[in-house]
């Protein structure tokens, strides 16, 4: 199995929840990556910042204090970064994780017949836009229509990646 490394600012925030001692977020699934389990992997590395592996159940249980987030995944690859919320905000933790690095395990990639995904981002090189997966001639019709002066969060020019589009068998 292969690994692969992605920044949080790749991933899209999905969720935001507030308990009694932290807040957490729920981030988008790790592109491809092997199935998880809902107890303890340990197979992420998460760079920069110190992290904790931990259970759904404990994302509102007080963080020890020698660490700035505890995670947690399920079997749905989606990344829950619980932080307490006395010193995050949830654009604060969103800017703070930006850039940190999270390495993991590939699923078995099988190609999805002769389909891709663009992946257009922005200056940052953050994912603002992908598409669902489609032949190269679909693509070239959507990237050739998108409109790059659309909102984005940071303003500077779009680029696009293609990508061949897998299962994860």
């Amino acid at each position: 199995m292969g690994q692969s490394i992605v920044r949080f600012g790749e991933l899209k925030p999905e969720n935001y929840t507030e308990g009694l001692n932290n807040a957490w977020i729920t981030f988008s699934a790790l592109p491809y990556s092997r199935q998880h389990s809902s107890g303890i992997d340990g197979d992420i590395v998460i760079s920069a910042t110190p992290t904790v592996e931990i259970v759904d159940v404990d994302l509102d249980v007080a963080i020890n204090s020698q660490y700035e987030f505890a995670y947690s995944i399920g079997t749905d690859n989606k990344l829950k970064m619980a932080f307490d919320k006395t010193k995050y905000s949830k654009a604060s933790a969103i800017e703070t994780l930006k850039c940190i690095s999270i390495t993991y395990e590939l699923g078995h990639l099988e190609a999805n017949g002769g389909l891709y995904v663009a992946i257009a981002r922005n200056s940052l090189g953050e994912e603002v836009h992908r598409t669902v997966p489609q032949t190269l001639d679909q693509l070239k019709n959507v990237i050739s229509t998108f409109d790059d002066t659309r909102s984005v969060d940071v303003s500077g020019f779009l680029s696009y990646q293609i990508v061949r589009d897998y299962r994860v068998t």
